[in-house]
């Protein structure tokens, strides 16, 4: 459970709050209150990852066309879904080693 925990705190706030992932359960499903399987979990992950990107593509617009002149927000915005775009290639990679391993496993 430490491992969560490590990485509740590198997730998005917009993820860790959203009732997918709950601190002292675990995983919970927000709908059913069970528990989360797998891919419903990294289903929320990139749903996440992707509203990052979308904010802060609409930051940068919004900055580029006159409308905000808060460069900082926008900043903020592209820092966030830069490191939510890292975190989630390098659990990929942890997937597809995962899964060659398995693989690999002699019966």
């Amino acid at each position: 459970m430490s491992d969560f925990t490590r990485l509740n705190a590198l997730l998005p706030q917009e993820l860790a709050g959203s009732g997918v992932i709950d601190k002292k359960a675990g995983l919970v499903d927000k709908v059913s209150g069970g528990e989360a399987t797998f891919s419903e979990m990294l289903k929320g992950a990139l749903n996440s990852v992707n509203d990052a990107q979308f904010e802060a593509d609409s930051a940068v617009k919004k900055v580029l066309s006159g409308e905000s002149a808060n460069i900082h927000e926008t900043m903020i915005a592209l820092q966030k879904a830069d490191v939510s775009l890292k975190l989630m290639l390098e659990v990929r990679n942890k997937i597809l080693e995962a899964y060659q391993e398995v693989m690999r496993t002699q019966m």
